[in-house]
């Protein structure tokens, strides 16, 4: 199902089938670990909770592949009792110079009564939560779901970083997971549109499958 996005998001075509390059690959097997490789946490919650982004919980559900705990976590304990969600899981800077491909999984906890939402974003490069451009919020599946971008190429020397945002009511939200998350140049422009300098051009195909 394609699903389409506003604003300065654009929904593009088919993913590319030319060979990728892969730029980043994280299949979160160490949660714990990824600041170190220029990953960047952010809980800007209000209030803020008792805990970021972590490592995944098997007692709720396993993860899409690998490990059963390997993929990053968060839940409504990011706010304090009565508070608003606003949870940041930022990647490291990859390039722009190309198209890029990014995929990844998640999934929401599916318990009756809540609702996890979540929004995906793109910066030039900065990490600042202002320096995202955000699409709307969805509600997470009950069930493992991989979503695809692509992003028109920027140019030599253009970077670019991928936001997860973790968002809503706390009160009213649960818990959610992120796995097997890929970022890819993609040499060949056929089936991507090309937009001018400066736009960021971003397309979501959302595949639901069982992990």
């Amino acid at each position: 199902m394609i699903k389409s996005t506003l604003s300065a998001l654009v929904l593009l075509g088919a993913a590319a089938s030319a060979q990728a390059d892969v730029l980043l690959q994280e299949n979160f097997n160490n949660v714990g670990a990824l600041g170190a490789s220029g990953w960047v946490f952010n809980n800007a919650s209000s209030p803020i909770g008792s805990n970021s982004w972590f490592q995944g919980n098997t007692n709720l559900f396993h993860a899409q592949s690998g490990a059963a705990n390997s993929y990053a976590a968060a839940s409504y304990g990011s706010a304090a009792a009565g508070g608003v969600l606003n949870n940041w899981l930022i990647t490291p800077e990859f390039s722009t110079a190309k198209n890029v491909s990014i995929s990844l999984w998640v999934r929401g906890a599916g318990e009756a009564g809540f609702s996890d939402h979540i929004s995906f974003g793109l910066s030039k490069g900065g990490s600042a939560t202002n320096d995202f451009v955000l699409q709307p919020s969805f509600e997470a599946a009950g069930d493992w779901t991989k979503y695809t971008f692509n992003i028109g190429a920027l140019g030599t020397g253009t970077v670019g970083r991928f936001a997860i945002n973790y968002n809503g009511v706390g009160d009213s939200s649960n818990y959610v997971g992120i796995d097997n998350l890929s970022i890819a140049a993609v040499p060949e422009p056929s089936s991507f549109l090309m937009l001018g300098a400066g736009l960021f051009a971003i397309g979501a195909l959302r595949r639901r499958q069982r992990g």
